[in-house]
């Protein structure tokens, strides 16, 4: 009986490798970003001009200081203790950037965080309390 369940479990194992290997992978190869760049290009989605890139702005505002993490990408930093209002400015050459601020009030009160790319505000957020975190992720720019 043992062998039953040890030759089912080895087909069902089998046959479930082979399901997830059948079909077309979902994982991106080489050139995919090019791919990506000229469907960006049909679609009219913002790309970046070919002096200087997007220029990104980053903006916490509230009382007094604030834990600032903020990033494009995977690329990430950090403000400890910054003064606010606290101001980043970034620029990049990609095709899709993603930045990303995330920052904690030192004290108590309202703490706000925006993200401008190429002069227009894109995402805006802010949070209320003692210690209060607040996180800005703008997207598909």
């Amino acid at each position: 009986m043992r062998t039953k369940f040890t030759t089912a479990g080895v087909a069902v194992f089998a046959l479930m490798a082979i399901a997830c290997g059948a079909g077309e992978s979902d994982t991106a190869g080489p050139g995919a970003q090019d791919q990506a760049a000229g469907a960006a290009e049909k679609g009219g989605e913002k790309k970046s001009d070919k002096k200087g890139g997007k220029k990104i702005v980053l903006e916490v505002t509230g009382p007094k200081t604030a834990d600032v993490t903020y990033g494009l990408n995977a690329d990430q930093s950090q403000a400890n203790g910054a003064k606010l209002p606290w101001k980043k400015e970034l620029t990049s050459k990609e095709t899709i950037v993603i930045p990303t601020i995330v920052a904690q009030s030192k004290g108590s009160g309202k703490i706000k965080c925006k993200i401008t790319i190429d002069g227009e505000v894109v995402k805006e957020n802010a949070s209320e309390g003692e210690f209060a975190v607040v996180t800005c992720t703008a997207d598909n720019f």
